[in-house]
């Protein structure tokens, strides 16, 4: 295998992910999809990396869950769900700039936004 066919886009987009998900996994939206993503949280004190699979990929515009209806959407464009390998979910937003973060949601109001995210395959 050439060094061109091993290369990895390094941070993957929601929307990147979402484009390349088959009909068929989008339509499992709640279920865990087939590919495992690693994600990469650039915490202050230290990054820590997990595994986890998407279960659903949406604009917040259209339809967003519950906990994520008070991000202002002219920032934040899409959230993405996450099942993680200790079987827990992480909930990711993506920026205009495509720049994913974790989202934490604290209450019906309040959402935070503590840190960046990477997400690699």
């Amino acid at each position: 295998m050439s060094k061109k066919d091993n290369q990895q886009e390094p941070n993957l987009s929601l929307t990147k992910i979402d484009s390349n998900r088959n009909p068929e996994e989008r339509q499992r939206d709640g279920k865990s999809g087939e590919i495992l993503y690693t994600l990469k949280f650039h915490k202050s004190q230290k990054e820590s990396i997990e595994k986890g699979k998407v279960t659903e990929i949406g604009s917040l515009e259209d339809s967003p869950p519950v906990d994520l209806q008070a991000l202002n959407t002219d920032t934040y464009t899409h959230y993405g769900i996450f099942r993680m390998k200790d079987r827990s979910t992480t909930m990711i937003v993506q920026d205009k700039d495509g720049i994913t973060h974790k989202a934490l949601s604290l209450g019906k109001d309040t959402v935070k936004i503590p840190y960046e995210v990477s997400i690699e395959l």
